[in-house]
């Protein structure tokens, strides 16, 4: 049956010399695969967080559907064309394809992630940003850390939490990062935290999603991340 859904575009792989394997997150669908037949020429458009309507045929037995086509239903013309965006879309989406792995309709995520998109778009300082969403996107998956009513020393990674007082035999991080992160957490903007405060917050918030997320890696794009960012 032919179907059409909102969908933020994620991942495109070759399939052969005009096909693709494309993967969004849609918002009545969750997680998707299709095949793209002649996608490689009519899926120019089609970039990393790109906001589309898609159409498409999924059989209930089959993982993978079958795309008939992809169009933009938002114009990010900053998002595409500014490259310390583009670098950060692509980031974002390479996180967003490692955590979520279900077919289940989450509005409220997708609402987020929509948000996301449209914030990296219109931002003008992008030095903590990868780390607004690491920490916002955490809540989305029930797993952000919790802080309590004043900033702690330590944060414990495993157990998410906060305390000043460092359990030993646990995996804790400390410094300049830890403090941000508890600001970030408490919705407060911080203007006057230096590059190296930025970088450790960044680390610190990689090193907990690759704790409570099965599998996560985002080697291949964290490299550019840093030498667009931090360098």
């Amino acid at each position: 049956m032919k179907q059409s859904d909102n969908a933020i575009f994620l991942h495109r792989i070759n399939y052969s010399e005009t096909s693709l394997i494309a993967t969004f997150y849609t918002q009545a669908h969750g997680l998707q695969k299709f095949m793209f037949q002649g996608g490689k020429k009519k899926g120019t458009s089609l970039f990393p967080l790109s906001l589309c309507e898609i159409t498409f045929y999924k059989r209930p037995d089959s993982e993978l559907g079958k795309l008939t086509e992809a169009r933009p239903s938002e114009m990010l013309i900053e998002l595409f064309s500014n490259p310390m965006k583009a670098t950060l879309a692509f980031f974002m989406a390479d996180v967003i394809k490692q955590c979520l792995q279900t077919d289940q309709s989450d509005p409220q995520l997708f609402q987020f992630l929509t948000r996301s998109i449209h914030a990296l778009d219109g931002a003008e300082d992008l030095s903590s940003f990868s780390t607004e969403f690491l920490i916002g996107f955490s809540e989305q998956l029930g797993v952000e850390p919790q802080i309590q009513d004043k900033n702690c020393a330590y944060f414990h990674l495993q157990d998410g939490d906060f305390s000043d007082f460092e359990r030993l035999g646990e995996l804790v991080a400390t410094g300049s990062g830890v403090e941000f992160i508890q600001t970030i957490l408490r919705g407060a903007k911080s203007i006057s935290e230096s590059k190296q405060t930025k970088k450790e917050a960044f680390e610190i918030m990689l090193n907990y999603f690759k704790l409570h997320i099965p599998r996560f890696n985002v080697d291949q794009s964290l490299a550019i991340i840093h030498d667009v960012l931090y360098n």
